[in-house]
């Protein structure tokens, strides 16, 4: 029975990627650039520990001293939105592309990359400019 259920699993991812193999064909982009801001609050108290006041703006996460903590070992789940900026080569003309793909702060990929990485993505047959990940 465990057997049964692996190979409908796997029959199963199968189909998912057939079908998007008419729609799109698979290539590596690098990351180039990404810009991820972040949602930052600050709260002031009084000597009775009252707030006093909150000022909330939006900046680079790189901006945040424990940005780099926080990115590594996720202590925070952070609001905020990346857009990573990437180059690859379509594989439907051979021609050099760019694009980019959004995630924020509840997608690892938000954490996780970083300019120079290689990541997996899909390219539309219709037109090489469309991508999403793959």
């Amino acid at each position: 029975m465990v057997h049964l259920r692996t190979g409908l699993l796997i029959a199963a991812a199968g189909a998912a990627l057939a079908g998007c193999a008419p729609n799109a064909k698979r290539t590596t982009a690098t990351i180039t650039t990404i810009d991820r801001n972040c949602k930052i609050i600050e709260t002031a108290y009084d000597e009775n520990y009252k707030k006093t006041d909150t000022r909330v703006y939006t900046d680079s996460c790189n901006s945040i001293d424990e940005w780099e903590k926080v990115r590594t070992k996720r202590t925070k789940d952070v609001a905020g939105k990346a857009v990573v900026h990437l180059s690859y080569t379509a594989p439907q003309t051979g021609q050099s592309q760019t694009g980019e793909l959004r995630f924020d702060g509840h997608d690892d990929e938000f954490y996780r990359l970083k300019a120079g990485d290689q990541i997996d993505i899909l390219v539309s047959n219709t037109d090489p400019s469309r991508i999403r990940k793959a």
